[in-house]
């Protein structure tokens, strides 16, 4: 048998330390036959659950092809830098040519990037947080995690990285930071680094993102800075320049891509509460406060250790959040769940009691209010809730109400979800009932009208909703309603949402990067509005404390913005991408 030739863009890929059993050549050939078709076509579509836009395939292929694997993936917001970076993950995995991976992002994001390589790519990434991941090779973390320990830091120093992938890259902007100098001297053998703005403030930022891509290919910083630079924003010897960077990095815009999209028209049904959902829903916050100041700010139960109170903390997230979804998924967790964690029986009398009141509420205004809408139209609609319990609720109100209803959610086999999704495709129902935000073949741009009966706590679930409709393929406006209950926590959030980031109508793939900028990166927006709730005083409080962080996301929108523009214009002149 014929050693196939290798060429020089996979030789780069070969393994760096053959194993001493094996003879060389027969590993050279191994490789070879793997890489027999080179990278002129990905080998990895057949084993993916999307079907990747052309400027994302033609960005994958670049990056293999004729960058040997390391690129700084430079695209608009909204062209999917996430899936070009699957795609060049994905095949190098499938054709065998790495083993360990590090993913590193901010904060927000760690969740996004974990469900986005499962469902689209089947690549399981596991979290630093998890148990054993020193023993792992698929690895991800938060930036601001890894950097904080010690111990973490040493031990991912001490390893090898077949690929190093930075989302946000535009955090490592300046050479002077600890972060730079640490992931600077991650061993890497690629590395891909993604952003929006690889230049924020100062030319100099080019040079310190290609030095972690890829050291010395931009020879000294002085060099550089006498060679390339006039001042900050103003480039010179602009061809060279220019040949230079398209070597190492690749950058699509929106007007040379994008077909447009047709509109998105928003619009806001408020829910006025009776009396008892009131009394319900007031009588289940004032419940988690006073618990979690109990058992977490105060005297921790007789037999409980960090553990315990860890579990109680979530449980109380957890109920806060279906509190604002229906009374039946509040209820659901202070029977199943709450209750018999509770120390105490003062804390169960009061337990119990909410249960009693909740258990006089059948239908929730809400719903009554949404048959009202769905009634008025011919149109199919699909319907999102974060909550089984919830979605198992409203089947059974519209089924009453004699509506062709299939539902999607965690409990049902991939057939069962499938077939929903053909039935509801054929318009064989009329109403979609959703409490996954994007699963595999999830694409329902044949319906234009959507309703988010709850709005979840991390505006990403809201952005995978909206994409799930708003995408290729759909031809009409897409309508998109929320129904927040008046004076409640979702009536607050959907308020920051709306009057500071604008959150239905920004560009899909512009939310996750403006989370990105905001200065607390240790927590996700989430478990920070959960412990606003928790930790204020009465509701007025909440609300100026839920502003504060719609003040903060407006800030951040503001920094990136102006960084699109800055850099915008720098990579214009150069003509990267152009």
């Amino acid at each position: 048998m014929n050693i196939i030739p290798v060429t020089d863009a996979q030789k780069f890929y070969l393994t760096k330390e053959l194993s001493p059993l094996r003879n060389v050549k027969l590993e050279l050939q191994s490789q070879a036959i793997r890489l027999q078709k080179g990278f002129e076509r990905l080998i990895c579509l057949s084993e993916i659950h999307i079907e990747p836009r052309p400027w994302q395939l033609e960005s994958a292929l670049k990056t293999l092809r004729d960058m040997q694997g390391s690129a700084i993936l430079a695209d608009e917001v909204g062209l999917g830098k996430t899936i070009e970076a699957g795609l060049i993950l994905k095949e190098l995995l499938t054709r065998g040519l790495i083993k360990s991976v590090l993913v590193l992002t901010p904060a927000p994001l760690v969740e996004q990037w974990k469900e986005e390589m499962h469902e689209k790519f089947d690549i399981q990434l596991n979290d630093l947080k998890e148990e054993d991941w020193e023993n792992k090779q698929l690895l991800i973390s938060s930036m601001p995690y890894l950097i904080r320990s010690e111990e973490r830091k040493g031990k991912i120093k001490e390893r090898f990285f077949d690929l190093l992938i930075v989302d946000e890259a535009h955090s490592l902007k300046n050479h002077n930071t600890a972060t730079y100098k640490y992931v600077y001297t991650i061993q890497k053998n690629n590395a891909l680094l993604m952003s929006a703005t690889p230049i924020q403030n100062d030319m100099r930022e080019l040079y310190n993102l290609v030095n972690i891509l890829k050291p010395g290919y931009l020879k000294s910083r002085k060099s550089f800075r006498d060679e390339y630079i006039v001042n900050r924003y103003t480039p010179k010897n602009i061809e060279n320049l220019k040949t230079l960077l398209n070597d190492v990095m690749i950058r699509h815009r929106r007007a040379d891509t994008l077909v447009e999209l047709p509109r998105r028209i928003v619009k806001t049904l408020e829910i006025e509460l009776t009396d008892i959902e009131r009394e319900f829903h007031n009588g289940v916050i004032d419940f988690c406060r006073d618990i979690y100041k109990k058992y977490v700010d105060g005297l921790i139960p007789i037999g409980w250790d960090k553990s315990e109170v860890h579990l109680i903390v979530i449980l109380l997230m957890s109920l806060l959040k279906q509190n604002c979804s229906s009374p039946h998924s509040a209820l659901k967790t202070l029977k199943n769940k709450m209750y018999p964690k509770l120390v105490g029986e003062s804390d169960q009398q009061i337990c119990q009691y909410l249960i009693s009141i909740g258990e006089k509420i059948t239908y929730p205004s809400k719903a009554i209010e949404l048959l009202k809408h769905i009634k008025n139209t011919k149109e199919q609609v699909i319907i999102y809730s974060e909550y089984r319990a919830t979605i198992e609720l409203l089947e059974i109100f519209l089924r009453e109400n004699e509506l062709s209803v299939v539902t999607y959610h965690g409990g049902l086999s991939t057939a069962q979800k499938q077939l929903s999704i053909h039935k509801f495709k054929n318009q064989d129902s009329q109403v979609f009932l959703s409490s996954e935000s994007g699963g595999q073949g999830l694409n329902l741009q044949f319906c234009h009208r959507l309703f988010n009966y709850d709005l979840p706590w991390n505006p990403m679930r809201i952005e995978q909703r909206i994409g799930r409709v708003h995408r290729f393929g759909q031809t009409k406006n897409v309508e998109i309603y929320t129904m927040p209950t008046k004076g409640t926590i979702d009536e607050y959030l959907l308020y920051i949402l709306t009057s500071k980031v604008n959150l239905f109508e920004i560009v899909i793939g512009e939310l996750d990067t403006i989370l990105s900028y905001m200065k607390n990166e240790n927590e996700s927006l989430e478990v920070r509005i959960g412990k606003i709730i928790l930790d204020s005083l009465n509701s007025k409080d909440i609300e100026q404390k839920l502003r504060a962080i719609g003040d903060e996301l407006l800030l951040a929108k503001e920094e990136f913005e102006e960084d699109v523009d800055q850099s915008t214009k720098i990579l214009n002149k150069i003509g990267v991408g152009c």
